[in-house]
């Protein structure tokens, strides 16, 4: 029993575990054809890899697209994430647990539902695995998606090149909650808009809830007036 039951909460992470199949959505397809348009002709073409049916091909060229730090995050931005986290079995080490817990995160793209994500779980696990499962939801926060065009959108866009000429502004989703499944169900435009200038070799995905989280002075000092002039800008 011990060894079945150890078995089939293995099997479970391991099949949960892999990645999903890519699915683009309208804000990250617009995302990355503005970046594709921006570069030389053979980089452009390992960047539009990455929106195309053939998900081998998308993962080779990301992994030669971008830092490894930034392609974890483009990678939980074009498909379902499904990570399991937590496992809970037994109480003592000489008493066998009569089941095990997985606790699993799953953060979805806008347009997939609560049951879809459901039945991905189960279509994942395979008949005799999810036979043997129960799944119960803890919470679920349905995903939203700001459009990449409107008032706020584009005084974001020109307010960003009024203070660098240069800049590329793309639109882009964020992959963790925020508070904008609330705003947004109240007809409030809602993107997240924290504008910072970071030096070329600044870590900065890889210092979030880390022990070192900051940011710099200098990115501070140049985003403050740019956040400062879109909130005038707006609300007049």
């Amino acid at each position: 029993m011990r060894n079945l039951l150890a078995f089939l909460a293995a099997a479970v992470i391991t099949r949960l575990a892999v990645p999903g199949p890519i699915r683009m959505t309208p804000v990250m397809a617009r995302a990355l054809d503005l970046a594709a348009s921006e570069l030389p002709f053979e980089a452009a073409e390992v960047l539009r890899a990455l929106s195309g049916d053939d998900s081998k091909r998308a993962e080779a060229a990301l992994s030669v697209a971008c830092d490894p730090m930034y392609a974890r995050a483009v990678r939980a931005l074009l498909r379902d994430t499904i990570s399991p986290d937590v496992v809970h079995a037994g109480f003592k080490y000489n008493v066998i647990p009569g089941d095990a817990i997985v606790e699993v995160d799953c953060r979805v793209l806008p347009g997939t539902t609560e049951p879809a994500m459901r039945a991905g779980l189960v279509e994942r696990l395979g008949p005799e695995l999810a036979a043997a499962c129960e799944i119960s939801l803890i919470v679920f926060g349905p995903p939203v998606e700001a459009p990449a065009e409107g008032p706020l959108f584009d005084l974001l866009v020109s307010t960003i090149r009024d203070h660098d000429p240069d800049a590329i502004p793309l639109p882009v989703m964020a992959p963790f909650a925020t508070d904008g499944k609330f705003t947004d169900a109240l007809g409030v435009p809602t993107y997240g808009f924290s504008p910072l200038r970071l030096d070329a070799e600044e870590r900065f995905l890889e210092r979030f809830h880390g022990i070192d989280e900051r940011v710099s002075v200098d990115a501070l000092r140049w985003g403050l007036p740019v956040l400062y002039d879109v909130v005038r800008g707006f609300c007049g």
